[in-house]
This record gives C-alpha cells, structure tokens and sequence, in this order.
C-alpha cells in the first residue's frame, strides 16, 4: 500500500480526513481575492495616558500558548518600556490560578508590573485563611481504594460498588472530590482551596452528568455565590439563569439573571470612577464587554485569528464569533489587527475605519547559547495538537523527506486533542524513527537553535509569532503562504520559504532542498534574525502609545 492511501485510511479511521478535505477543497475552491493593504508608517513614541491598563480573559491556562503568552509579553514591555502597570481581569473560576500565576512569575514570563485579579477571588473577598491547614487522608471507612498508575488519583468501592473519587495535588492536598450514585453517576464535585477548605461545590443533573447548581465558598467556609444552571439545545449545555450573591454574614445580598450582570457588576467595582484603558483579546469575552459602556472606560479589542471564513478568501464572509465586534465596531475605541492584510479584508467590507489599527507583535534578536549546536538534519514544529495547525500535513510531507533524506527527523513541541491520532498517523507511516512528539517545552529558545529549520502548516493564523520566534533564533522557516502573518514576515528565499497553502509535495520539496544545501542553510539562518527589525518592542510600544494617546484625546466625557 501507498503511503498515500495509508495516510487517507488512517485519517479515515481517526476522523481526521473530512476536516483535512474540507480545508484542502475550500483552499483550492476559487482564487483569493486580492485587496491593497495600506501601511501606517511608524509613529514617534509618546508617553502612555494616566490612566489604568486593564485587559479582560475568561481564564489562564496552565499550559498556555499564543493569545495569553502575548498578553503576558505586552504588559511586560508596557512595564519595562515605559513604567506603565497593568491589570489582568479573569472571569472564569479556577482553583489553580495562583498556582499558575506565580509559575508565570519564576519562569520570568509575567512581569511584576502586572497584577491578575480574578472575578471569583474579588467576589468572595478574600483574607488569609485562619488556623490549621485541613488534611484529607487516602483511606476511606468501608472502602476500598484503586490508585491511578500515573498520578495522584483514588477510586473507592464499597462492596463492589464506585463511590467516590479523589486527587492529590504532588504534596498530598485534596484538589477534588467526587461522589457517586448507585448508577455510577455524579451527584457531587467538591474542590479545594490549598488550606483544605472547600472552594466549590458543584450538584449534578442525574441523568446527564452536567452541573444544575454551582456553590462557591469563601476561604472560612461561608458561601459567596450560587448559580442555578438549566440545560438547554442539542447537545445539553449549562446555561447560567440565576446568580445569587452572598454578604460575609451569609445572607444573600444580589441578585443577578445572567453571567453578563455579574461580569458587568464586577467591571463596575473593579474600575469605578478611575479612567481605563480596557483590552480584550479574545472573542468569547465579547459579548460581555461591548455590553459593557462607560465613559471612563475606552475599549480596545485585538484580533488574534482570521475573522473571515475558509478558505480565506472573500472577506464578504465573516465568521459567525467576529460578526458582533465588527459590526459594532464604529462604537468602540480601537480595534487592533496584527497585519496590515487583515485589516484590508476588514475594510473591504466594513470600509475605511479611523479606529482600526495594526500593532503586530513584538521580537527581538535572540540571545544565542553558544554551547547549542544545529543539528543539520533537525527540522521543528511548535504547535498546539490540533486540526488548525494541519500537522497532518507536516508528518505526510516528512514521509516524502525521509525517502530521500533517511537522516532527516521533525520534532513537535505542544500540546493538544490530536495527541493520538497524530501517534497513530506516525506508526500507520512508520514513521517512529523520524518524527516525535516532543509535549510542551518550556524552553523554545533551544528548541529554534538546534534545528536547521521550522515548519508552519496552519490552516489559518491571526499573524505566526512563532516565525519570528524561530527567525530570531538563527532558524528559517518554510511555511505555508496562508493568511495572516507569513507573508509579511518571510522573505522567500532570504530567511525562509513560502510554499502554496496546502501543498503538501511543495511543502517537502522544498524541506529537502534546504537539508540538502549546506550554503543555503547558512545564508538563511543568518539573515533569518534580520526579520525581526521590523517588529522591535520600540516600534510595538510606539504604536500602543500612539493608539492610547488617540483614545485619550478623543476625551472621557
């Protein structure tokens, strides 16, 4: 059997063909269309308005990449750069934030300059817990325990009967609690603060395993919050009708119809009167926040991925989670795009906007350790694990590669849902010895400087930092020419290769022409660092500042 009809019976088999076809087809439907995207030049930098910085996220991941890694990065630079502070507001409940935070904070990622407040944590005003810390041990009265083989987890039994579930943190603290009905369902889910005081307390539907009532307590045990949830569509998704909020006496004191009030009253009291600069970066917190207008507040929204439809090409079509903020847009402060061509294809429908702003990420040259060596046969990816990065495509355009090149092997950095499927595609191509997913990695800087190249193969991006990631490194990139953010930052041929979106054979002939080209590699990897003086942090704070300083002086009202 061909590798070609190994690939497209195992992608069959994992359901990952008819997502690779649909894009492929939708890629290759018609010719894009093309719009002239204009450049602002770059404006002088200008002190930043007095006034606070906030910016709005659902939630930090504990393994996060892309938008919250250039959230962390920009209020870095707004500290170091220009002294200004900034604010990071959560809304969703997370039992780990500290936890990531101060991870965040050792790793040299979140700048002291910048505070996280989280709306659960403001809403239960929180003090220092008082007395000695509760400990829960393994052992249960009357049942039997069975311990995960990788991790700090527990099931019990009680005379053949699963009852209850349990996990540790890595210091034996109680994170969660589950019990269980005679039916193996869920009735309860309790989780923990680290001083082992329930934090949560969520009641479960009998019948289909989601959440009908959510209690959230302070650190002394009081409750703070309930949330009543009924399920509604196809599938049955929890949908919050009624928040009722506790006073430190336990008595209840609000009461809310929808998360938007509480996300709003939250805003409300975390701002006040103060004049604020607030940022939200991604489409789910939209529908809470264009809601959300005052006249101390100035928003600014920042696009991160496409807001048109696959295949990309006609920016008629806009995607159903862009659709509230651009036609909204006139009512808004800014709205940030991160090239220059997607603010053309946003203009082509919506027209020419005064507050619509391009301000691309930021990179500097890499420090390089001159201990790392390249190895001339590494080629590398870091990339979630998931349909958008098309990491189908790389691991069959490798499989050409390594019929030529049996030296050659591709490395792949991240994390995500495809994790088996991507496994099973590397074995079904017998693969094993060529291509490796490497999980999440902490150091991509040794990463860029010991591969002779990266790859992109996307679907889409809002622009490809980790192309200038990877050319600041000294490591050239082929990738494909996909909207947005390739074409604006490689130089074909000079620090790197774009090659046709979804070309897969494209893709590794020119993957084995550059590991076959001693010079080429060379001459690439040294103009690749190059690329990035376009995009100093100099020209990145001269362009937020000059975007502030126009909000500021349209006035406060």
């Amino acid at each position: 059997m061909t590798i070609r009809k190994t690939a497209v019976n195992l992608l069959k088999k994992t359901g990952t063909l008819g997502y690779a076809r649909k894009v492929r087809t939708r890629l290759t439907a018609r010719p894009p269309v093309r719009i002239q995207p204009r450049h602002d030049p770059t404006p002088p930098m200008q002190p930043f308005p007095e006034a606070r910085y906030l910016f709005a996220v659902g939630a930090i991941p504990r393994l996060y990449a892309g938008r919250t890694a250039s959230i962390f990065a920009k209020t870095k630079l707004f500290y170091e750069l220009a002294g200004v502070k900034s604010e990071i507001l959560t809304m969703n409940f997370s039992g780990e934030l500290d936890d990531i935070i101060q991870a965040a904070r050792d790793r040299g990622a979140l700048s002291e300059g910048v505070s996280v407040v989280n709306l659960h944590d403001y809403f239960s005003q929180q003090a220092e817990f008082q007395g000695q810390p509760i400990t829960y041990p393994i052992e249960e009265p009357g049942m039997d325990a069975v311990r995960d083989p990788d991790q700090e987890v527990y099931r019990y039994f009680e005379n053949g009967v699963y009852r209850l579930y349990k996990r540790f943190d890595g210091v034996g603290r109680l994170i969660i609690r589950d019990y269980f009905n005679d039916n193996r369902g869920r009735v309860r889910r309790d989780e923990f603060y680290p001083s082992g005081v329930v934090r949560r307390s969520t009641f479960f539907d009998l019948h289909h395993n989601k959440p009908r009532q959510e209690v959230y307590y302070r650190a002394d045990g009081s409750a703070y919050m309930n949330q009543w949830l009924v399920l509604e569509g196809d599938p049955l998704t929890p949908r919050v009708e009624r928040i009722t909020l506790f006073d430190p006496d336990g008595k209840p004191s609000e009461v809310l119809t929808s998360p938007i009030d509480l996300i709003h009253l939250y805003l409300d009291r975390v701002i006040g009167t103060d004049h604020v600069f607030l940022t939200v970066e991604s489409r789910r917190a939209d529908p809470e926040v264009l809601s959300y207008q005052r006249p101390n507040v100035k928003q600014l929204y920042v696009l991160h991925n496409p807001h048109i439809v696959p295949p990309f090409n006609n920016p008629k079509r806009i995607r159903p989670s862009y659709k509230q903020l651009l036609e909204s847009s006139r009512t808004v402060g800014s709205v940030v795009f991160l090239t220059d061509a997607q603010r053309a294809d946003a203009e082509a429908k919506y027209g020419g906007r005064d507050n619509f702003a391009v301000i691309p990420h930021a990179a500097r040259r890499a420090t390089l350790d001159p201990s790392i060596t390249r190895d001339p046969n590494l080629v590398v990816m870091l990339a979630r694990l998931d349909p958008q990065k098309r990491l189908v495509d790389a691991i069959y355009a490798f499989a050409q590669v390594v019929q030529q090149l049996p030296e050659a092997h591709l490395e792949i950095y991240g994390h995500g849902p495809d994790k088996a499927s991507l496994e099973e595609l590397i074995r079904k191509l017998r693969l094993e010895n060529s291509v490796a997913l490497r999980g999440y990695t902490n150091n991509p800087s040794r990463v860029y400087q010991s591969a002779a190249m990266s790859l992109l193969t996307s679907a889409f991006e809002g622009f490809g930092l980790v192309i200038l990631e990877s050319l600041s490194h000294g490591c050239p990139v082929i990738s494909y020419d996909l909207k947005y953010g390739p074409s604006d930052i490689i130089s074909d041929g000079v620090n790197g290769f774009l090659v046709p979106n979804g070309d897969v054979g494209a893709l590794a002939r020119q993957v084995i022409a550059v590991l076959t080209d001693a010079t080429l590699r060379q001459r690439l990897s040294v103009t690749a660092p190059s690329a990035v003086e376009g995009f100093t942090p100099e020209v990145f704070m001269a362009r937020w500042s000059a975007e502030f300083n126009r909000l500021d002086a349209q006035g406060w009202q």
